[in-house]
């Protein structure tokens, strides 16, 4: 993935892929997909097409603001009942 300037690139005029989107979450595509069902709160994203096959785009400024509402949300890691390495 391709690494923006944020003081040269506005990330609300950016538009990323699905599969982009998703990396920023830290999550694949099929797991994505699954939270933009379930999770009113996550970008739908936008096609440039009415086909019903068509590519999503998100505007990553949205996916940056989703990113910070879920980790403002979540647990510390000795909370989370994970039980590491």
């Amino acid at each position: 993935m391709k690494t923006l300037n944020p003081n040269i690139v506005n990330p609300a005029y950016v538009q990323i892929s699905k599969k982009e989107a998703a990396t920023i979450l830290g999550m694949s595509v099929s797991g994505f997909d699954q939270l933009r069902n379930k999770d009113p709160r996550c970008p739908q994203g936008f096609s440039h097409s009415k086909a019903h096959n068509a590519h999503l785009f998100f505007r990553l400024s949205d996916v940056y603001t989703y990113s910070e509402l879920r980790m403002s949300e979540a647990f510390p890691a000795n909370q989370a009942g994970s039980t590491g390495g």
